[in-house]
Parts: structure tokens; sequence; C-alpha cells
């Protein structure tokens, strides 16, 4: 600091002592007027707006930096872009071949014919299925089976009711305690 603006910070600083407001701010001026002239150092605003707390830090921001964003964002794009220019044609190429009349006729008989194979497959199984139930139903209408079906029947009516005989007496013998 040169003489003269020291002896200019000094007056200054005895104004505001003694307490005369106008006069500290003349000797203000005269302060600032003989300030050598300086540009402003780069990055001054921010460092300003980070030790005042406004601003984040520099290379703290992590991955929400939009700056980060943008770069991620291009980054899959380029890479979306390349995939697809791998991909694309070889999918584009069976899909524009079935454009073509004599394909489209051809995969359309193709699906008739594949229709009817399996529509005489099925009408074959129901045949199948038609001429069991027809040997089942003659089985089961002749009246040697409905003898054996009635007799069968009537057993097994006999034989639930002794069995709940059985039961009925096993239960008053051994759970009724007499008075």
């Amino acid at each position: 600091m040169n003489q003269s603006l020291k002896k200019a910070v000094q007056d200054w600083l005895e104004r505001e002592q003694v307490g005369s407001d106008q006069e500290s701010e003349q000797a203000l001026r005269q302060v600032m007027s003989r300030l050598p002239e300086a540009p402003i150092p780069v990055g001054f605003a921010e460092r300003v707006l980070v030790s005042a707390g406004i601003a984040p830090e520099p290379g703290r921001t992590g991955l929400l930096d939009p700056a980060w964003a943008l770069r991620f964002t291009l980054a899959i794009s380029l890479l979306l872009s390349g995939l697809a220019a791998v991909l694309v044609p070889s999918l584009l190429q069976p899909t524009l071949g079935l454009l073509q009349p004599a394909r489209m006729i051809g995969v359309i008989l193709g699906g008739l014919v594949a229709f009817f194979q399996r529509l005489g497959s099925g009408l074959a199984y129901w045949r199948d299925v038609s001429e069991a139930g027809a040997v089942l139903s003659s089985v089961f209408s002749s009246p040697i089976f409905l003898g054996v079906m009635a007799v069968s029947v009537i057993l097994s009516l006999v034989a639930f009711r002794l069995l709940q005989g059985l039961i009925d007496s096993e239960r008053s013998a051994r759970y009724v305690h007499s008075i």
C-alpha cells in the first residue's frame, strides 16, 4: 500500500471515531478513489457465494448435478442410437420380406393348411371319444350291469347300517356313565 493511500485510510478512521458522518463519508470516498483498479479475478463471485453458503462447493454436487445429468442423458441416447442402428435393419429385413405378395399368399395358405390339419386331428379325436362313449353307454345300460349295481347299492346300505349299529353300541357302553 502506498503512502497516500495509508494517509487517506488513517484520516478516514479518525473521522469515523470523531463521529462526523459527512466528513467520514467524504474521507471514505477519498480512500476509494485512491484504491488501484484491478480486474476481478476469475471465479470471485462463485467463491463469495460458496463462502456465504448460497451455492454448493464445486466438485461436491455428485450425480444430481445438472451437468452430470445432461452428460448421462447424452450417453444413454448415444448408446440407444447405436443399438438401434445395429438391431433395426436386422429386424426390418424379415418384416419387409412379408410384404411381398407371393410371401403373403404363402403365409396365408400355410396358416389355412395348418388350421385344417389341426381340425382333422381334433375331429378324429372326438370320433374316438364318441366311439368310446357309445361302448360305455351300451355296457352301462345292459341288464346285467344294472343288476350288479343294484346288488352293490343294497350291500353297501346294509354294511353302513351294520357299522352304524356297531359305532352306536360302542359309544353307549364306553362313554355313557350311569347316574
